[in-house]
């Protein structure tokens, strides 16, 4: 048995093993930030601020120029079962809080809010979130025979609260092939869309729920390559194919409009069946961007959107 194909089964054996893809997870429910109800019979909406310590207050739509006015605070609960999900809501003592005594049911969960259904009543709940989120997955193709990538993920939030990038991938440094954060020289290259044949590339905009739960499996890369417990040997391409695999999946689990490609390595997959480790990173990039294609965002508008928030310089075009 060659040693690729001894490796790729004792991946295949590690993840039936423990379970250890994001995918399985799920997408975390997360009720913190500013929500805006919309309820039938409601003639105005209001918003609601949930806060970590289990407190929401709510809120007036403010007209323009005024300020919002508080109308009332209340303690809140959010029950998780893997059958259902109910929002409870218990006002203050001398709150005039506008939901009462409520408990409600979690109907529907999709990147843009949620649903509940109390009484018989449907009420649409809207994230109001003054940041924005990005992903780019980007790959080189490489150097046959043992010379793949470079290739990466990057992470982007922009907006008031703590903007900022963060990236995980396989780069080179004087001929180093280094598993870790990439350099922004790098990751600028990516951000046009006059690339070679030899370059892949998707950048989507996401939602918050699914920013921070691909930023869990890239924190998670993050600290295995610093501190030198990467899953596979120091020469396997699995190290960053891995990955950009987790990150994509996991973005599914969160209601996105995305479609993903599922690497299994077994003789039904296209790429892991017959791609090369070397420069399965690259095909794999290029395959996610055939499938999202209508998703992807192209250069000019990736750079406005990112840029000029972020402070970065600008990418050659």
């Amino acid at each position: 048995m060659t040693r690729r194909a001894s490796l790729v089964f004792a991946f295949i054996f590690l993840l039936a093993l423990t379970g250890m893809t994001f995918a399985q997870a799920g997408c975390d429910f997360k009720l913190t930030g500013d929500w805006k109800l919309t309820a039938t019979g409601q003639s105005g909406a209001i918003f609601y601020r949930f806060t970590p310590d289990d407190l929401v207050t709510a809120y007036s739509t403010a007209a323009k120029g005024e300020l919002p006015q508080k109308l009332g605070a209340a303690r809140y609960r959010l029950k998780e079962t893997s059958a259902s999900r109910t929002l409870e809501f218990h006002p203050l003592r001398g709150a005039n809080f506008p939901l009462g005594h409520a408990r409600m049911e979690i109907t529907h969960v999709d990147r843009e809010g949620f649903t509940t259904v109390n009484g018989g009543l449907s009420a649409s709940w809207t994230k109001k979130d003054p940041s924005r989120y990005y992903v780019l997955f980007a790959a080189h193709r490489g150097e046959p025979p043992h010379r793949g990538g470079p290739a990466f993920a990057m992470l982007i939030k922009t907006g008031a609260d703590k903007p900022g990038v963060e990236s995980f991938g396989l780069f080179y440094h004087d001929n180093e092939r280094i598993n870790g954060p990439v350099p922004a020289e790098l990751s600028r290259r990516f951000m046009s869309d006059t690339l070679p044949g030899d370059d892949a590339v998707l950048r989507l905009e996401i939602s918050s729920q699914a920013f921070e739960e691909a930023m869990k499996v890239m924190h998670t890369w993050q600290d295995r390559a610093r501190e030198g417990t990467l899953l596979f040997p120091a020469y396997s391409y699995l190290n960053v194919v891995v990955p950009l695999k987790e990150i994509a999946e996991s973005l599914e689990q969160c209601g996105e409009p995305f479609h993903p490609y599922k690497l299994t390595w077994m003789l039904d997959d296209e790429l892991g069946a017959n791609v090369p480790q070397w420069e399965l990173a690259f095909a794999y990039i290029k395959r996610l961007r055939q499938l999202n294609e209508q998703s992807h965002l192209g250069g000019a508008k990736f750079q406005e959107n990112i840029t000029s928030r972020l402070a970065l310089p600008p990418s050659d075009n």
